[in-house]
């Protein structure tokens, strides 16, 4: 019966979740046709005889009441998927802009109209149940060892200290001011390490500028920014990195983030220090994190620790989560929501 699956993802290309639950998911699952667009139409729906139209969050480009009057027209099941939770702290930066425009709102209206809501843990599936009880988890999951998911490095001389992600972020990497200043105090530690910040581009320059002076010390310790890649290149930036720091703010939005991070650092075989909290609580091979300043020295200056943890972590997320093996569950998950 799989192959009766004929989906129409919407999201946008540029945008890394669209990539990672839509776009990577649907390009690999078993299906009879998949087309992902960032603008969606009636015509698309009719001609290709649409049966599922998934979304992430909400759809940019059409209306929900818009999406409704086609799915009553043609009878197509609407599928929401949520990564992330829908009420931002106030120190986000995308906060007033999301407060402006109802965003949250708009939302909760398509997790409440939708057919099926799939989601990336069970944290997120307990709030997303008070509004539709239709709900699914299904993993942020990668295709490892497979295109840029290899643990392809390129040969560098000082150990490499990486942080991944956008400029939402911001808030997050103020925690190591304090940390990576007194790291630039150690001799040892400035002669032997570099600090890899990836993503920079010019929107929020201000903000990347600020995150690049709390990365670097202002620019004490040895550095390398890295522009932002499209999607299906990013994963080059951990090309140099020997280990990858992940500092969020102990908070609901963010505790109901995924554990994609911990997925990306153990396709390149790096390890990963954070907090022992959600969303990493689970992840038994990340290397938790009590002082950032003494567990950032203490990684750095052992090669035979970053192997040790670098490889168990990725022999574990191998194991637990595998795109393919997820995408069978997702093909299932489907299926039966069609039948």
């Amino acid at each position: 019966m799989s192959n009766q699956l004929r989906i129409l993802g919407s999201g946008s290309r540029h945008s890394g979740v669209t990539y990672h639950r839509i776009a990577l998911p649907l390009s690999t699952m078993e299906k009879e046709y998949a087309l992902i667009t960032d603008t969606p139409t009636e015509e698309m729906i009719k001609e290709k005889n649409i049966n599922i139209f998934l979304v992430n969050r909400f759809c940019e480009n059409a209306s929900l009441i818009q999406i409704l009057e086609w799915k009553q027209k043609y009878g197509f099941k609407l599928v929401v998927d949520i990564d992330d939770y829908w009420e931002l702290f106030t120190q986000h930066l995308s906060y007033a802009n999301y407060r402006l425009n109802g965003v949250g709102t708009i939302i909760k209206s398509f997790i409440k109209h939708a057919d099926l809501v799939t989601c990336t843990h069970t944290r997120l599936w307990a709030e997303i149940i008070k509004i539709n009880k239709n709900c699914e988890v299904i993993p942020n999951a990668l295709p490892f060892d497979k295109d840029q998911f290899t643990a392809v490095t390129i040969p560098h001389e000082k150990v490499t200290i990486a942080h991944t992600g956008s400029i939402t972020h911001y808030p997050d990497i103020k925690q190591l001011k304090a940390p990576i200043y007194a790291l630039s105090k150690d001799k040892r530690f400035v002669a032997n390490t570099r600090m890899l910040l990836c993503g920079w581009n010019d929107f929020n320059k201000w903000h990347w500028d600020e995150m690049a002076n709390i990365y670097t010390a202002n620019e004490r310790l040895d550095y390398k920014i890295l522009e932002s890649l499209p999607v299906d290149l990013y994963m080059n930036h951990y090309a140099e990195a020997d280990m990858l720091v992940t500092p969020l703010l102990d908070n609901k939005f963010n505790k109901l983030k995924s554990n994609l991070k911990a997925l990306e650092a153990g396709a390149k075989n790096i390890p990963i220090l954070a907090m022992k909290r959600d969303p990493y609580a689970d992840i038994p091979t990340i290397y938790q994190v009590y002082d950032w300043e003494k567990d950032i020295k203490r990684m750095a200056e052992s090669k035979a620790m970053r192997e040790d943890w670098g490889y168990a972590n990725g022999e574990y997320v191998r194991k637990h989560f595998d795109l393919f093996r997820h995408n069978i569950a997702r093909t299932a998950i489907y299926n039966k929501l069609l039948s």
